[in-house]
């Protein structure tokens, strides 16, 4: 497989363009006084929070180019396509056997340049890192060079899931090394993996925030609007999509259960309401919800969906390919309809889906067998319960766990 070297002069004049964006709305600042940089080729991995957390990386890494490693689905629309091949970025199925993307790192590899990858292969939707395939420890035992961390705090609240656009905050990128092919050769693969989990989750190794100086604030009117699409569980009453936000507050129609957004993203409980104070804390509470609902005799799932696929031609975006019901069981996710003008039955078994990615309101997504799938539901709010719900599955009844734990993530018990 080619692939470029980032092209040095874009990569400059998104550096001169972007970079002081980040410095001035997201207050970004970069620690690298304990980084020194390996000779030759390395690899650096990243926790993941937002689509844009590449581009943060590679400008505060700057004027050091690395190729990133990126989801195929970013590599569907004809701008998207031609910038990111420009930056030398190496597509990668999620959580599907991909040759084509090992290839592609090897090749960048070998002529001595640089990757970055991002282990946990999604965007994490509950502002905490969420673990890594353990397939991870083994590509960096197999490459055996110097590895790099990245660890990214404030970047999940200054471009927040739950609603579009930015908000004006602190962030903060802390390069530190992890690997010295000497270790990487002493230490075994569950040994490697529990080193990364531990760097990029921010037990070890992370910049402590100075005493009195809040990380986080915001001066937006409109902190919370838009939660209620993430945090679509409340804690008191039990009850799901009860939850509705205005301005900096999201409270429950149901009972009551309400809380404020502060300045430093923390929630501050009304009088007689029940909810943990940070956001990552109760999505863990809503993870443990689904997770209690789920049982061996449990009624299977049913979903009506529209289903998209991409385009053949390089770049020409995804197309309604046909539609049907989705259904979820100890089995996994089960298509039945019309696709791509032919009715089927396709299984997409649980074991081969230990993660899956979505589109905020609007999607869930499904790699396998190299072909990527985009199940739109006839309720688009649900289709992040339909992600916890296939993650819970995995965790609770697939017997060979092939991921880590992540930090509170409420999969582990």
């Amino acid at each position: 497989m080619k692939v470029k070297r980032p092209n040095a002069v874009l990569y400059f004049l998104i550096y001169i363009l972007v970079y002081p964006f980040l410095k001035i709305c997201f207050r970004l600042k970069v620690e690298r006084k304990s980084l020194k940089i390996p000779k030759g080729a390395y690899i650096v991995l990243s926790n993941h929070f937002t689509m844009i957390d590449f581009l943060i990386v590679m400008l505060a890494y700057y004027p050091h180019r690395l190729n990133a490693v990126t989801a195929q689905k970013y590599f569907l629309t004809k701008p998207l396509y031609n910038f990111l091949h420009t930056m030398g970025c190496i597509p990668k199925n999620m959580f599907d056997p991909d040759v084509r993307s090992i290839i592609g790192m090897k090749t960048v590899l070998n002529r001595g340049d640089s990757i970055l990858l991002f282990p946990e292969g999604r965007c994490s939707t509950s502002q905490q890192y969420v673990g890594m395939h353990k397939s991870t420890g083994k590509l960096i035992k197999k490459f055996g060079l110097p590895v790099v961390s990245c660890y990214l705090e404030g970047a999940p609240v200054c471009i927040p899931h739950w609603r579009k656009g930015f908000r004006c905050g602190r962030s903060r990128v802390t390069y530190r090394n992890l690997f010295s092919p000497d270790d990487i050769q002493s230490l075994s693969v569950d040994e490697i993996n529990a080193a990364i989990d531990a760097r990029l989750s921010g037990v070890e190794g992370a910049v402590p925030v100075p005493e009195g100086k809040p990380f986080q604030t915001f001066s937006s009117k409109r902190l919370a609007e838009g939660l209620h699409m993430v945090l679509y569980f409340c804690p008191k009453c039990k009850m799901e999509f009860t939850m509705e936000t205005e301005g900096c507050t999201i409270r429950c129609t149901a009972c009551g259960n309400e809380a404020t957004m502060d300045r430093e993203a923390k929630l501050i409980p009304a009088p007689g309401s029940v909810m943990e104070s940070e956001i990552p804390l109760w999505f863990r509470d809503q993870v443990r919800h689904e997770m209690q609902s789920l049982s061996e005799d449990m009624e299977p799932i049913v979903v009506k969906v529209k289903v998209q696929t991409p385009v053949p031609e390089p770049g020409g975006g995804m197309e309604e390919s046909g539609s049907g019901t989705m259904t979820l069981d100890l089995n996994g996710w089960q298509f039945d309809g019309e696709l791509h003008g032919e009715q089927i039955s396709k299984l997409f078994p649980l074991e081969t889906i230990p993660a899956m990615s979505y589109d905020h309101c609007d999607n869930f997504q499904i790699y396998y067998g190299g072909d990527f799938y985009k199940f739109i539901p006839e309720d688009v709010r649900k289709s992040l319960k339909y992600v916890i719900l296939t993650e819970c599955m995995y965790w609770k009844f697939v017997p060979k766990i092939m991921m880590t734990p992540g930090k509170n993530s409420g999969y582990v018990q």
